[in-house]
């Protein structure tokens, strides 16, 4: 909240005699007073008119000498009580700087120039540095760091994953503290002493806060990640309902996550784990599998995201059930890449999904796909697959399959769909799999009739 003040600067009035004729305006000992010591404020900032001495000539701006961005106004003005003319000082409530801060109001004028020093001080702050501390798995001692300029203490934070009625409270006795109270009176950053015990699992992590009777900050809450053992060249993370996510289970050393060559998620993973999962495929991962998940009960639609997979070292790929998008470029410039499972769920496949990834050999579309839509060179991976399945259900682009090279396309659509021409990719040796009835359409149809044989299934 603001603090109002109204400081009048008192008009004296000289004495009128005979041997002057006119009368002069003066500032009187209460302005001097501020004109030398300055105004000093308070965190919560203010709001000051201050009444000046008339003059046309006057002039008003600031030099900020501490403090981020604009957190001082000074404006002419006329006093709402006492209809004096005036300066209107206004000062933001102080920010999250553990300092005081500063500001010069410079006001010229006809009579001469004067200067009135803004001091703010800060409100009494303690708080973690770091959002996330790191801790080897091999445990041994670490250090919190936090910036305070008043005194305060660090708490362990118990937490719970799940919700509702499924929730559970975290282990986190692997961490010991060896912290003591501090006090302080100035910004500064202490280091405050932590050990953890060796981790012979996977990652883990643990909470910690900052309370205090005098602080302004809302509770300032660090996270505590410690790295998982060793990890294998293959890894199967089941998630249970309590699980923690995959960024944590994993970890982020590189050289730890570069051993890992095959993955498999099973059980209640989240969209969040796929996208770590994507992120760390770009090391050495050779397989992913996620089949064994189902998004299908998510609230929100769950999609693979454009690019999400974009230039991934990875050979072989299954998807989770309930995966409703495939995003543009999402599995491009894949250069490993070989097979690809779909899930039924799977409604849209983007543009250049599967773009510049020439070493696939299939990406397995089901029988019972839900597959609506397919952007324009979907499949166009500038090598050639072996197989790939169209349902009847889908709707494709005129440039759904061009640059598309496949030994045997399998497509459930008895009318032939209507693509532009593509002089690409040679179909000449390519097999076209068509439904009962339909051989003829297709052998008549603009882009279908140029595939070698058309075969009716």
């Amino acid at each position: 909240m603001k603090i109002k003040f109204i400081l009048f600067f008192a008009l004296a009035v000289l004495a009128i005699s005979s041997c002057k004729e006119n009368e002069e305006e003066t500032i009187n000992p209460a302005t001097e007073k501020i004109l030398a010591d300055g105004l000093n404020i308070g965190p919560d900032g203010v709001d000051t008119v201050v009444v000046f001495l008339k003059d046309s000539g006057l002039g008003v701006d600031i030099n900020y000498s501490s403090g981020s961005g604009k957190w001082c106004s000074a404006t002419e003005c006329t006093d709402s009580v006492s209809g004096a003319d005036g300066i209107r000082i206004q000062c933001a409530p102080s920010d999250t700087s553990l300092f005081s801060r500063e500001a010069m109001v410079n006001i010229s004028s006809l009579r001469g120039n004067y200067i009135i020093k803004v001091n703010q001080g800060p409100y009494k702050l303690a708080y973690f540095k770091d959002s996330i501390v790191y801790v080897k798995n091999t445990g041994g001692s670490f250090v919190v760091p936090v910036k305070a300029n008043t005194s305060f203490a660090i708490n362990k934070t118990m937490f719970v994953t799940g919700s509702g009625d499924n929730t559970k409270p975290v282990d986190t006795s692997w961490m010991g503290s060896i912290y003591k109270v501090v006090t302080c009176n100035e910004g500064q950053t202490f280091e405050f002493p932590f050990i953890a015990q060796l981790n012979t699992g996977l990652g883990r992590r643990a909470f910690l806060d900052i309370s205090g009777d005098s602080l302004h900050n809302k509770k300032s809450i660090v996270e505590v990640r410690q790295e998982p053992r060793t990890l294998n060249a293959s890894e199967t993370i089941e998630f249970g309902m309590f699980s923690e996510r995959l960024n944590v289970l994993l970890g982020k050393e590189e050289e730890n996550l570069t051993r890992l060559r095959s993955l498999s998620l099973v059980g209640f993973a989240a969209p969040q784990d796929v996208e770590y999962a994507a992120k760390i495929s770009r090391l050495s991962l050779d397989t992913l599998t996620m089949s064994a998940c189902d998004f299908s009960s998510y609230d929100q639609e769950c999609n693979i995201d454009s690019r999400l997979f974009f230039g991934s070292h990875l050979s072989s790929l299954s998807l989770p059930k309930g995966i409703k998008t495939i995003n543009y470029e999402a599995f491009a410039d894949c250069k490993n890449l070989k097979t690809v499972v779909l899930p039924a769920s799977v409604e849209r496949i983007g543009n250049e999904a599967f773009a510049c990834s020439s070493k696939i050999e299939e990406i397995v579309i089901p029988a019972d796909s839900k597959l609506r839509y397919i952007g324009d060179e979907a499949f166009n991976t500038g090598g050639t697959m072996n197989r790939l399945f169209i349902p009847n259900t889908a709707y494709l682009s005129s440039n759904a399959l061009k640059g598309l090279r496949v030994n045997n396309l399998h497509i459930a659509l008895a009318t032939p769909p209507i693509l532009n021409p593509d002089t690409e990719a040679d179909r000449s040796k390519s097999t076209l799999y068509v439904p009962k009835g339909s051989k003829e359409k297709y052998m008549s149809a603009i882009y279908w009739k140029n595939f070698g044989k058309i075969v009716e299934e």
